[in-house]
């Protein structure tokens, strides 16, 4: 028998679940897995680890590359963007599948140009071009994702603003339409949200809003209305937007029904049960706008978005 006090550790007990796993505060095995614990989706065969915590589990695959699953996901470890004066509309970066994106990239000033970090490891530096309301947006192939025929959709990053946060915006999340010239799909004025999309769901900040760096849940199905107020319906995150150089982790989650879950910093911020058509074709996308005659830039550490085949 060992001695336990030479145990530095402790066995986490697996997991079995059958279908894909939601994560927040009501998600899958909420109260019961602990922080670390693995997940094993009988049905589909794809492995999880809680990122998050016991009360709320933050569930992300183990692996990317498990064959139920299809998406994206860079930390930008091959080096490979669009250079500033690449003057191309749209690039799928071979390898991840990355797909950049957006109005203005086929300027001479704007694009995504992978940044060495050193030990930190790489980055990929979003930048918009010199115009307002144009955009910066990394994602994949338009229409690819639906919530009733791949069960869930994720989309998950890390991000800072390069520098201080003015004069731009910024979404996280899915959308009906992405179009190579990408418009911004939702804009922001003291505490309303103009819906541009006919159908979005995610997490968006913009310095036209009256708190100009807090975050706010946004969500259209069915073009259901032509804006929001986002100072009520739970929209408010409380979360706001960190200082240049510090970064952020964003999820939104769409469940099989449409049901949207945000997160922020693996905390969760919002969910809504009916955010999105079940059976609407929509897109993984995480956008930057420049709301003046002047380029924005952000960092992007890691991006993933994720869905059953």
């Amino acid at each position: 028998m060992p001695n336990s006090s030479r145990i530095t550790g402790s066995r986490l007990r697996p997991w079995q679940f059958a279908g894909a796993p939601s994560s927040g505060t009501s998600g899958t095995l909420v109260n019961e897995a602990e922080a670390g614990a693995v997940l094993w989706d009988t049905t589909n065969a794809v492995q999880y680890v809680n990122e998050g915590t016991r009360t709320s589990p933050y569930w992300t695959p183990a692996s990317f590359d498990q064959r139920a699953l299809f998406g994206v996901w860079t930390d930008f470890r091959d080096q490979v963007g669009v250079a500033l004066a690449a003057t191309t509309a749209e690039v799928i970066v071979a390898g991840s599948g990355l797909r950049i994106f957006g109005q203005g990239i086929d300027e001479t000033d704007a694009g995504l140009v992978v940044q060495t970090a050193g030990e930190g490891g790489n980055l990929g530096r979003m930048t918009t071009t010199d115009e307002d309301g144009h955009t910066l947006a990394i994602g994949m192939e338009a229409g690819v994702m639906q919530p009733d025929q791949h069960q869930l959709l994720v989309v998950d990053c890390e991000v800072t603003h390069v520098s201080a946060i003015t004069l731009r915006a910024m979404f996280c999340g899915f959308v009906g339409l992405a179009a190579d010239a990408f418009d911004p799909p939702v804009t922001g004025s003291t505490v309303t949200a103009t819906l541009v999309q006919d159908d979005l769901a995610g997490l968006h900040f913009d310095v036209g809003y009256t708190a100009t760096s807090r975050y706010y849940a946004v969500h259209n199905k069915s073009d259901a209305a032509a804006s929001q107020t986002v100072n009520t319906g739970s929209r408010d995150t409380g979360v706001d937007v960190s200082a240049a150089g510090t970064f952020q982790r964003l999820r939104v989650e769409i469940d099989a029904t449409g049901g949207m879950t945000a997160f922020i910093n693996k905390a969760q911020v919002f969910n809504l049960a009916a955010a999105l058509d079940a059976d609407e074709e929509c897109s993984p996308v995480l956008c930057l706008e420049s709301t003046s005659a002047a380029v924005k830039s952000m960092d992007v550490k890691r991006f993933a978005t994720w869905a059953y085949r």
